[in-house]
């Protein structure tokens, strides 16, 4: 295969078509209720006729304005409602997947909506149903709903959100179980297929041109060699894109 420049190489990359980019408003507030640190809220997110990738969000806390805070992100096959404390997806970690911790920052209001938190992706074919659950670490969550009123739904022509649940001590049989509460911020998702890491220049193929535009972005500190996510480009991403291009994705 001719090895092509650097310079063509980084054009094909820049020059690939993008995910479509699209936002589902949630509850949009303000929040009227609010929870402790530690505490959960859980709902279910469906995908219609595509397949997308749900890639950030905004949520409302009892943070202090500009104040730092984190979520655990964990996912499940089907649905994460329904109650009482003792029962239900949510009074038990079976079925249930960490997908990982996201940093957050609280928005200029205290006890409003955060900044944009980017999340581990929540990738969904369509048809499928995932439920969520955002353990909030640091802050308290906040969210809309007092009473027992019936399950909030958000749809657009991609995704549908039903919310939600709230636990005080998520994935077990114990504490307090209140419901509706509702999400209340945005989710961020793309519409296609993912893509794969290993494929930097976007042609749907994993190969030569794609290890060498790695080394560029690589040797230029440049954030798309950031293979691992950790916001340091070092020899822990040198060795994941090796592994990632030998296995061809």
């Amino acid at each position: 295969m001719r090895k092509q420049s650097l310079f063509a190489i980084a054009l094909a990359f820049t020059a690939a078509p993008a995910l479509a980019n699209e936002i589902l408003q949630a509850n949009p507030g303000p929040q009227n209720n609010g929870g402790g640190a530690t505490w959960a809220i859980f709902f279910d997110l469906e995908a219609s006729s595509q397949d997308l990738t749900v890639t950030a969000l905004r949520t409302a806390s009892l943070a202090a304005a500009g104040a730092p805070f984190s979520i655990d992100v964990w996912v499940r096959s089907g649905t994460a409602l329904g109650g009482p404390v003792a029962t239900g997806p949510g009074s038990d970690p079976s079925g249930w997947t960490l997908l990982g911790n996201a940093p957050a920052m609280q928005g200029p209001e205290a006890s409003g909506i955060s900044e944009i938190i980017d999340i581990p992706e929540i990738e969904m074919q369509a048809g499928d149903q995932v439920g969520v659950a955002l353990v909030f670490r640091d802050a308290a969550p906040a969210y809309f709903g007092i009473g027992t009123p019936p399950y909030g739904t958000y749809a657009d022509a991609n995704l549908t959100l039903t919310t939600g649940d709230v636990r005080s001590q998520p994935f077990t049989t114990g504490g307090n179980f209140f419901s509706s509460r509702e999400l209340v911020g945005e989710l961020h998702y793309t519409t296609g297929a993912p893509t794969c890491p290993a494929d930097l220049n976007g042609d749907g193929v994993v190969d030569a041109d794609d290890f060498f535009l790695f080394l560029q972005l690589f040797a230029d500190g440049d954030t798309r060699a950031d293979i691992n996510g950790d916001g340091v480009i070092d020899a822990d991403d040198f060795f994941e894109y090796l592994a990632l291009f030998a296995a061809g994705c």
